[in-house]
């Protein structure tokens, strides 16, 4: 679909994972402080604990599925005893996960800087994530930048199984996990980039023509293939595909590859096609608007 280049940007559709933060620098050291807890708690070998968990991540089809610890093997060597494997096995895991999370979850260079400028010039601001609804409300909501955004359009997200604690039933049931984003859309898997069917989407609810709009994203295959195909202004976020190699072994060790190939650019792809803007730091796609609005 052929853009005007003369047509003003009303929105920005952002990615999250690679674009907003690096979700490599953060998930690796977490998962790796929960499979330390569970070796502690239930005295199980490394190996065992972490294939048992990359089953169930293999199975939902993301390495933050909250529930992953009841539902693998771990949890079946104990007896379903479920009231004392909570506190003794899951809950420990659970902090351990939460505090590397805050520790190492941070938002990249320019992203403030860059969602800020575009609130100043009234444009509007949307994640399209491939993410489950759940994990990309939180990570929104700890990195304290759910206020600048206009939506969330995310896969759908998890039920909560029976066998939890009754106090995480209360808190999803009071929405203390969710976001301050007024408008969360949950998707379908067939959504999933490079699928153009989320930016369509967005650009349905939120009334806007295609040449009005900017996709940003890390993944060439991915966010801008599905930029292309839904005719609006890709801009391609090279920053976000640079992963430190010792990362990448870390990351293949705990994570179902899958998953892996999902959540983590492959800076070494052949490219299918050359981005028409290409930007070092997340705050650059203000300079395109300005461009833009002459």
């Amino acid at each position: 679909m052929a853009r005007s280049s003369k047509a003003p940007i009303k929105a920005v559709i952002t990615d999250m994972d690679g674009t907003l933060y690096s979700w490599v620098d953060y998930i690796v050291p977490a998962l790796e402080a929960m499979v330390r807890s569970l070796e502690t708690t239930t005295g199980m070998p490394r190996i065992r604990i972490v294939q048992s968990l990359k089953e169930v991540y293999e199975k939902h089809g993301t390495n933050e599925y909250a529930f992953a610890i009841q539902e693998s093997q771990i949890f079946q060597e104990f007896g379903y005893d479920f009231d004392s494997f909570n506190t003794l096995v899951i809950w420990p895991a659970r902090r351990a996960f939460s505090e590397a999370r805050r520790q190492y979850l941070r938002t990249y260079r320019g992203v403030l800087e860059g969602l800020e400028g575009l609130l100043s010039r009234g444009v509007r601001i949307v994640a399209l994530t491939d993410a489950p609804r759940g994990p990309a409300e939180r990570r929104l909501k700890q990195l304290e930048i759910d206020r600048f955004f206009d939506a969330l359009y995310a896969l759908e997200g998890f039920p909560v199984p029976d066998l939890v604690d009754e106090g995480v039933k209360e808190r999803e049931k009071a929405g203390y996990y969710r976001s301050a984003v007024p408008t969360v859309v949950e998707l379908p898997a067939s959504f999933e980039k490079p699928s153009a069917e989320g930016i369509r989407q967005v650009l349905r609810d939120l009334e806007l023509r295609p040449e009005e709009v900017i996709m940003v994203g890390d993944n060439l295959k991915k966010d801008m293939a599905a930029a292309t195909s839904a005719g609006v202004l890709g801009v391609w976020a090279e920053y976000g595909t640079y992963v430190p190699p010792e990362y990448r072994v870390r990351l293949n060790v705990i994570s179902a590859r899958a998953v892996t190939k999902k959540n983590v650019s492959d800076e070494t792809e052949e490219r299918i096609e050359e981005p028409e803007h290409a930007i070092s730091n997340f705050g650059r796609v203000l300079d395109i608007i300005d461009r833009r609005a002459g």
